[in-house]
């Protein structure tokens, strides 16, 4: 596995900065159901100094590439398809790198827009909700939806640039162009 799969999981490191909402969905991929992030910890040997330097700084742990190839090598079972791990590692680099492009194309206007609405939840949520394939297009998000998709407290009514472009950034999806959303910002910058 570690043959074929070696230039990949570099690959796919990379893009994911060895962040573990990434790895996670990457792995609950593999495995065939959801795998909880402190399970996703535990495969990928997590350490105590790393969990403390990241609640020091506030942020989630991050994996070092020899953490995450050595937890790649580690879910080989036996009866594995070992075709499946390459397949799957393509295209979760294929949804990351459609999203990078997305969003460097993307970056000015949606700062504009941002800048423009002062970091609005209500406004992000419009947005988001004129996005939504139907039926739920143009249909607001239930209660406390959008501070949880744009990780910001529950009684946030703001949030920054960053928030913002992040949440797009982790929910792009492969067939996602920055075209199809930069003619609904447009559509909002309009308003």
């Amino acid at each position: 596995m570690y043959k074929l799969c070696a230039e990949d999981m570099k690959i796919f490191y990379g893009l994911s900065k060895g962040a573990i909402e990434p790895i996670g969905i990457l792995f609950s991929e593999l495995a065939g159901s959801p795998m909880p992030p402190a399970v996703i910890m535990q495969v990928l040997s997590i350490t105590e100094d790393q969990l403390k330097v990241a609640q020091e700084k506030q942020v989630a742990p991050t994996a070092s590439l020899t953490q995450f190839e050595d937890a790649m090598k580690a879910a080989v079972d036996e009866d594995d398809d070992i075709n499946n791990y390459s397949v799957v590692l393509k295209k979760h680099i294929h949804r990351m790198k459609v999203a990078e492009s997305v969003i460097t194309t993307l970056r000015p206007k949606m700062t504009e827009f941002h800048t423009k609405i002062d970091g609005s939840l209500a406004k992000i949520e419009a947005l988001f909700a004129d996005m939504a394939p139907e039926p739920q297009k143009g249909k607001p998000m239930p209660p406390g939806m959008i501070n949880a998709l744009l990780r910001v407290p529950k009684d946030a009514a703001k949030c920054t640039v960053d928030d913002f472009v992040d949440c797009f950034q982790r929910n792009l999806d492969a067939t996602d162009t920055a075209e199809k959303i930069g003619t609904v910002i447009d559509e909002h910058l309009a308003k």
